[in-house]
């Protein structure tokens, strides 16, 4: 992508023709949700979309169940102070506001709340890495 890319939420991958491919969710505007399909080092648009974050990953879902769409694990989020029993499961942007932190705790905007998350997988987190030297978040 030439300029900045758009802000990205939430990552997917998929199982196309035996190949591996990242799906990346961006924000194109408040209420359009586009998913990148990874070519190298480039990102295609594709014509997946949605209205918010679980409306483009329904949508994902829908398209390419024959491709085996997975969601990345980005571990769980919890609320703070006082963080609740279970934790709900992270979107890509929530972890990597926790992981790149000094203490992991962030401010979610959209919940108006501090928030910390846990557990992310390793294959996240080694994205999170890729990206951030590719300059792609």
């Amino acid at each position: 992508m030439e300029n900045k890319p758009f802000k990205l939420m939430h990552v997917g991958h998929i199982r196309k023709h035996g190949r591996f491919a990242y799906l990346f969710l961006r924000r194109i505007d408040p209420y359009q949700y586009l998913w990148y399909e990874e070519d190298g080092d480039e990102e295609k648009a594709t014509s997946v979309s949605g209205v918010d974050v679980q409306d483009a990953i329904r949508q994902a879902h829908r398209h390419w169940k024959y491709d085996y769409f997975e969601n990345l694990g980005c571990g769980f989020r919890y609320t703070l102070p006082e963080r609740d029993e279970h934790g709900l499961n992270a979107l890509f942007h929530q972890m990597a506001a926790s992981y790149q932190s000094m203490n992991g705790v962030y401010y979610d905007e959209d919940l108006a709340n501090n928030c910390i998350v846990h557990n992310a997988s390793q294959v996240a987190r080694d994205l999170l890495t890729k990206l951030k030297q590719k300059n792609r978040l």
